[in-house]
């Protein structure tokens, strides 16, 4: 299921919407909206979360909706979310206190259906992620913990899990002094993840240095993950996009 899953977002997202692109691209989207009629069931078996996979494949799927014209697309990303958000905007399975920033992503398909529908349940939905990163636990230099239980530390993938949601909602919200801090998350990544010797960025950073897998005096993972880079190139395009031209950063 897994690995569906990995295709699904990397034909969907990476594939592009060339003729040839846009072609695999519906097929890959007729094989998740088949599979999963109502909403992603990532763990059969298992009750249906609010997660990040989720929000990946229905932002590739918006993609299609907006290349294609076909409203089938729309319908589907908005029954998939409308599984999770009630009337008042509260989102089913999502606790803030959780701090995780995976749970943010999806708030990308709630921004989206906002502005088509101008329904108040997903702008409503959409700040209670956007307010989650008001109280989120940082590093002392500001970067976001990538989860509340995993403290002190950033992760490579967390770039991309919050601030395209962040950025896109700064623009359409004209919170312009927030792209400071968006543009923090990546400097520091930078700062503490190069590695010298390759140029590649390291999965993670522990602020503690109390992992089993964080270098003792420099906090780094030993390790280069390739779909942790993936994340974070997307995330540099998804943001750019969204950065106020001139923006010093």
């Amino acid at each position: 299921m897994r690995k569906i899953i990995i295709t699904l977002i990397v034909v969907l997202c990476l594939g592009g919407f060339t003729v040839s692109g846009q072609n695999w691209a519906a097929k890959m989207a007729e094989t998740a909206m088949t599979i999963w009629k109502d909403s992603l069931d990532i763990v059969p078996g298992q009750p249906v979360k609010w997660r990040y996979d989720q929000g990946v494949i229905l932002k590739g799927i918006e993609g299609l909706w907006i290349a294609t014209g076909d409203k089938k697309y729309f319908d589907y990303i908005q029954k998939s979310m409308d599984l999770f958000v009630d009337g008042d905007g509260v989102i089913r399975t999502y606790k803030q206190s959780e701090y995780n920033l995976d749970n943010v992503l999806p708030g990308r398909n709630l921004l989206m259906l906002y502005n088509v529908t101008g329904k108040q349940q997903y702008y409503k939905a959409a700040l209670s992620l956007r307010e989650q990163l008001d109280t989120h636990p940082r590093i002392k230099t500001g970067g976001f913990w990538h989860k509340k239980v995993y403290p002190h530390q950033m992760w490579l993938d967390g770039l991309y899990m919050a601030e395209p949601f962040y950025a896109e909602w700064s623009n359409r919200f004209s919170d312009d002094t927030a792209f400071n801090d968006i543009a923090r998350q990546f400097i520091l990544m930078e700062q503490y993840s190069r590695d010298a010797k390759t140029g590649l960025l390291l999965h993670g950073f522990d602020e503690s240095r109390e992992q089993q897998w964080a270098d003792k005096t420099t906090g780094r993972s030993p390790h280069v993950w390739a779909r942790a880079m993936g994340w974070y190139g997307m995330a540099l395009v998804d943001v750019l996009e969204q950065f106020p031209p001139g923006h010093p950063k």
